[in-house]
């Protein structure tokens, strides 16, 4: 059919190929951009699917970005062997595209299941344990310092304060005083405070961490600390997941779709290759 004749199908490869590396740039920019932006929330809820999802998003961007490019030479030179290689490796692409968004699938379910479990878990045993000595711990302390400041958010529940009083990162603030409180001990950690900008008064942090007459000292509803911030986490990072992780997924296996018809139009300009060149009609003039 003249529609698939040999001319054609170089067109179509050639404008299929273009698209594609402009995927692949969409691919690497949105995989970095989570994996630096966004990748903290890996470490708050106890999962490593986010960043895997952001980085296998990265890794088939730049393959794709290779493979237009190889495309176009087999598209141009008519070469068989490098249109088999451009194939193969398309079909690579699919697969870790599909891979990732799967991965952000996953990842979107899990949060559902131990998100709170995990949560707590990295307040009460890694946040702000030994980190000058445990890169670890010192991670999950700096993904949850920018969770709580970017959320504006506290621990994991509501009025939640209580969960670092039983964590590592209490004792080892309060090293004198973790059982004997004075007005000294300090029971949230700065990013529990709602931030009033650049010239944040020590009086109006000591109020947030040390308040003598109510929260987060007490536990009581009738004193209201308007330095420290009462919402927790769990909603927010659940909220925050929801909106970010649809896009891994929508590149992930949308785009990984998409790219089934690179391997069409390869498959058919390799077969056309075995019959004699018959170039595209043009009107004459």
């Amino acid at each position: 059919m003249a529609f698939f004749s040999r001319g054609k199908l170089r067109i179509y490869l050639a404008i299929v190929n273009v698209l594609f590396f402009i995927l692949g740039g969409a691919c690497v920019a949105l995989g970095a951009w989570q994996a630096v932006d966004k990748v903290f929330i890996s470490d708050v809820v106890g999962s490593d699917l986010y960043s895997t999802a952001a980085y296998l998003l990265i890794f088939s961007g730049c393959v794709l970005v290779i493979i237009s490019c190889v495309g176009c030479v087999g598209t141009v030179m008519q070469n068989r062997p490098i249109l088999v290689l451009y194939m193969m490796t398309v079909l690579l692409t699919i697969i870790l595209m599909i891979s990732a968004g799967a991965v952000a699938a996953s990842f979107k379910n899990e949060i559902g299941s131990n998100m709170v479990t995990n949560m707590k878990n990295t307040i009460l045993y890694k946040y702000g344990n030994n980190i000058q000595n445990n890169a670890e711990n010192k991670r999950i302390t700096e993904s949850w310092d920018t969770l709580q400041k970017m959320l504006s958010c506290c621990a994991v529940d509501n009025k939640g304060w209580r969960l670092y009083r039983d964590s590592q990162w209490f004792k080892q603030v309060n090293p004198y005083n973790s059982i004997q409180l004075d007005q000294n001990t300090i029971f949230v950690p700065l990013s529990c405070c709602v931030h009033q900008g650049t010239y944040t008064s020590d009086d109006w942090l000591r109020k947030c961490q040390r308040n003598p007459l109510g929260p987060p000292r007490y536990d009581n509803d009738f004193s209201q600390n308007s330095a420290l911030i009462y919402v927790g986490c769990n909603e927010a990072a659940r909220t925050f997941v929801q909106d970010n992780i649809g896009s891994l997924i929508g590149f992930g296996f949308g785009f990984g779709f998409t790219l089934i018809i690179g391997i069409v139009l390869a498959f058919l300009l390799y077969r056309n290759l075995n019959e004699p060149f018959a170039p595209v009609p043009t009107r004459e003039k």
